[in-house]
């Protein structure tokens, strides 16, 4: 039970009660996945506090170990009677997902309950992903494979980048799928030399460009990413060579993502081919992020000592990016397994020319 996986790594710090706000880190304690809740662990007990619309639904779906409790006015109310009711004279707070203005509220009207920072426990647990979850991201990787496959078929001279981004949401919804991941990046010609770009409603493709796609799916809760660059009618001798010099790279990360590597390592490994060809300056982002419930979630894929573990899944997607001229970004989901990794998104990397 993943609660009892909390409550074993509060433990060792001494952070009872704990709060939980973070609606997907609620989502993956107990399953729900509703707009409005909160999850007071104790060293015993645990609290699950939500409103009456959703009274119902939660209680169907927590275990017997997890209490409800019908908040009747406001979450500063529910945690004074619990705090009361318990005992309670601390109470720690998730670092990342509570607003300063909570933050007072909790000191103003819950009297006599210092508040403490208590981390990001739940986010950290949530970096090592079960069989069910690996399950779900093989899932929303292969619809991601498929949607991609589906749309080389549609890059045209003349059609809009927005018709392409709106069939990528079409597929995934007819494909099982509530919604995309994020705002899918459709961006063409110069436009992609901007890694994070805002698909144009008007701009049309057209021949000679090359069009960066980054899209992914959120299938069950769970998210996919995957970038590919193609090139329509034709490809320019130099982005031919930073396209094949973005692939080294991402290969060289892949080949590396093991246990213990850190992810400063495999970012300096990427880095490295990049710089070496000449466009290390062009390469300005950080090397991948993890993906889960959240499409951006920890660990970071970036500088520093923080080591991978098995059942991690990364993203690593290295780019060169030319101011106006344009960019190539190759990106995939990576499965840390026991003594390497695994390559879940099967989209073709080598160079497509449509």
């Amino acid at each position: 039970m993943r609660i009892k996986k909390l409550r074993k790594k509060l433990s060792e710090n001494g952070l009872f009660p704990f709060l939980v706000s973070d609606l997907k880190s609620i989502r993956y304690l107990t399953g729900f996945s509703g707009s409005y809740a909160y999850i007071l662990v104790g060293e015993e007990e645990t609290f699950f506090i939500s409103d009456s619309r959703y009274e119902e639904y939660a209680r169907s779906i927590l275990p017997p170990s997890v209490e409800f409790h019908l908040q009747k006015m406001d979450i500063y109310d529910s945690i004074r009677k619990l705090a009361k009711g318990h005992g309670m004279s601390r109470l720690y707070l998730e670092n990342h997902s509570v607003p300063l203005s909570v933050y007072g509220e909790l000191k103003a009207r819950v009297k006599g309950l210092k508040i403490c920072p208590g981390g990001d426990a739940v986010n950290e647990i949530r970096m090592q992903k079960d069989e069910s979850e690996i399950g779900l991201l093989r899932k929303a990787a292969g619809i991601t494979d498929l949607c991609m496959r589906h749309i080389m078929g549609l890059i045209r001279p003349g059609v809009p980048e927005w018709d392409i981004a709106v069939e990528i949401e079409y597929f995934y919804r007819k494909n099982g799928c509530r919604k995309t991941s994020f705002d899918s990046i459709v961006a063409s010609g110069k436009g992609s030399s901007m890694p994070h770009y805002e698909t144009s409603m008007t701009k049309r493709i057209e021949h000679g460009d090359m069009v960066l796609i980054d899209m992914g799916c959120e299938y069950l809760g769970y998210n996919s990413d995957l970038t590919r660059t193609v090139f329509v009618g034709r490809i320019d001798p130099l982005f031919e060579k930073i396209y094949s010099i973005v692939l080294r790279a991402q290969a060289s990360a892949i080949s590396g993502t093991r246990p213990g590597v850190t992810t400063g390592a495999l970012d300096s490994v990427a880095r490295g081919v990049i710089s070496s060809g000449g466009y290390g300056d062009y390469f300005g982002h950080s090397l991948g992020h993890g993906l889960g419930l959240e499409v951006h979630e920890l660990p970071a894929v970036k500088s520093g000592d923080f080591k991978l573990k098995k059942n991690m899944v990364i993203t690593i997607e290295p780019g060169i990016y030319i101011p106006g001229s344009g960019g190539v970004r190759i990106e995939d989901m990576v499965l840390v397994t026991e003594r390497g990794c695994e390559v879940l998104t099967g989209a073709d990397r080598e160079i497509a020319i449509l």
